[in-house]
C-alpha cells in the first residue's frame, strides 16, 4: 500500500445497515487512510472462498453466500480496478446484486471474471467508456 496518511488510528466506517465483506477489513483500514494496494486491483469473489487475502489478483475480498451484497459495504473500492471472480455457474440476481453495488461504488475499472464460461472476461466498467453493460 502507498499513500501520504499512514496514522494506524483511522478505521473504515461502515454505512448504517451494512458491514464489511469477508477478508476486506485491512483493505478498507487502509482506505481510510488514503492508502491504495500496490497494483490499485482488488479481486471480489462471489460465493467462494479465494486461497488467500491476497492472490495472484491482488488483496482478495469476498462475498459469501450467506450474505446478500446489498448488506455489504463496497464504497473502499472507490478508483479501483475491481475484479469479480464468480464460480462456472453462478446465482444469476446474486451476481446482478453485486455487479450494481460495485458499479454504485465508482471502480475505475469492474471486469468479470467467469473461469470455464466464454467469454471468460467481461468489463462491465472500462476506464476508456466508463459503464459498459447496466447490470
Amino acid at each position: 500500500m502507498t499513500a501520504p496518511q499512514t496514522d494506524p488510528r483511522v478505521f473504515w466506517r461502515c454505512s448504517p445497515g451494512r458491514r464489511l465483506p469477508a477478508y476486506a477489513r485491512d483493505l478498507a483500514d487502509a482506505r481510510a487512510r488514503d492508502l491504495v494496494p500496490a497494483q490499485r486491483q482488488v479481486a471480489v469473489y462471489l460465493d467462494r472462498w479465494p486461497a488467500g487475502r491476497v492472490t495472484g489478483l491482488g488483496p482478495a475480498i469476498c462475498c459469501p453466500p450467506d450474505f446478500h451484497p446489498g448488506r455489504l459495504d463496497w464504497r473502499y473500492l472507490a478508483a479501483l480496478s475491481v475484479l469479480v471472480v464468480t464460480l462456472p455457474a453462478p446465482d444469476p440476481e446474486r451476481l446482478r446484486h453485486l455487479l450494481a453495488e460495485l458499479v454504485a461504488a465508482r471502480p475505475k475499472r469492474l471486469i468479470l471474471l467467469r473461469p470455464g464460461k466464454v467469454p471468460v472476461a467481461e468489463f462491465i466498467i472500462s476506464e476508456a467508456r466508463g459503464v459498459e453493460v447496466q447490470p
